[in-house]
């Protein structure tokens, strides 16, 4: 049953509305129907022109080579500082190529590749 249905069920003084009301629903179907297409057009683009810093592919590249790893150790097997990598895995966290691992209380917080990030190396050939 449609919002329009309902309404007019509800609210008999919408009758007058009905062929207004009707159109705007199909309207909305329709955009709704345009806008998943954009929305699929768009991640399309995304995937497309999203790129990486040497640091941050470095980093994937690292954790796709080992279980798991933690800004100082990454730090040092890529030759950056530990503010590079540290900030390296704060953006890639927050893009989704990283995952925290839990980390015990009083360690520092360890990473790992998520299933973008190794997407993000196969996808460019950069899987070691």
């Amino acid at each position: 049953m449609g919002v329009v249905t309902t309404l007019l069920k509800q609210v008999p003084a919408a009758a007058k509305f009905k062929a207004k009301l009707q159109a705007l629903e199909q309207e909305l179907v329709a955009l709704r129907s345009e806008n998943a297409r954009l929305q699929e057009d768009l991640a399309q683009y995304i995937n497309q022109w999203e790129t990486l810093d040497g640091p941050q592919v470095n980093t994937l590249q690292y954790l796709a080579a080992h279980t798991s790893g933690q800004a100082v150790d990454i730090a040092k097997a890529i030759a950056v500082n530990i503010q590079i990598a540290e900030t390296s895995l704060v953006f890639l966290l927050k893009c989704a190529y990283v995952t925290e691992v839990k980390a015990a209380r009083g360690k520092r917080a360890q990473f790992c590749l998520s299933a973008k990030g190794t997407r993000y190396l196969r996808e460019r050939s950069l899987h070691k």
